[in-house]
């Protein structure tokens, strides 16, 4: 067991997640769309595209979806794809606080075994907005509930490994800064901060992850 964690905690650690900073207070509050592409280092280099959908109200909301895969030779054959909900609240002027829990899936191929796995996020972040600008601070934490392994070369040298689900296997967290400036429906964001294992212990080997998404809005 404890091998098959070791290979799955490595795998996993070439992932990155992609998110919109939403323009809350821009004033332009009839664009229900937002759409972003990314690009970035988070456990890898990768790139990305996600689109949200908002919703006015008391408490804005927005529904969106994300996708992700590391720089490669085959397309997709590695992603990440999440589904999410982000909604702001306003305790004083110019202030946000925002929450953020989705569902994540994941996909990773090589050599020594395919990995299907399934967790959840829950990010958070307090900041500054502006018409055109916001600063905020985010915190993020990622968690795997279960994953499914399909071992390939490991059967030549463990040939009593099984196949089949195997149950949570940790998590992550991340704390950063993030930044972004809208011009009219077009906005440019960056993000950079830390990633720190579950126990805050055992680091990933690239424990820093940055992030510089091109959004629009309609």
């Amino acid at each position: 067991m404890k091998l098959v964690l070791f290979f799955f905690l490595s795998m996993l650690w070439s992932f990155t997640s992609v998110a919109q900073v939403v323009a809350w207070y821009n004033p332009d509050q009839n664009s229900r769309h937002i759409m972003a592409l990314h690009i970035g280092v988070d456990f890898g280099t990768v790139y990305g595209i996600s689109y949200g959908y908002k919703f006015s109200g008391k408490i804005p909301a927005v529904v969106g979806t994300e996708l992700s895969t590391p720089f490669g030779k085959t397309f997709m054959d590695d992603f990440k794809a999440k589904l999410n909900v982000q909604t702001i609240f306003y305790p004083v002027n110019h202030l946000g606080i925002s929450i953020k829990p989705g569902m994540i899936f994941r996909r990773y191929a090589s050599e020594a075994a395919v990995l299907l796995n399934i967790g959840s996020e829950l990010g958070t972040t307090i900041g500054y907005y502006r018409d055109k600008w916001s600063i905020a601070f985010e915190a993020n934490y990622d968690h795997t509930h279960a994953t499914l392994i399909e071992h390939r070369l490991l059967k030549e040298y463990y040939s009593e490994i099984q196949d089949g689900w195997y149950g949570s296997t940790g998590g992550s967290f991340k704390f950063g800064l993030q930044g972004s400036y809208w011009l009219k429906s077009t906005g440019i964001a960056l993000k950079a901060g830390k990633i720190f294992g579950q126990n805050f212990s055992e680091d990933p080997t690239l424990p820093f992850y940055a992030d510089i998404s091109v959004m629009k809005k309609w």
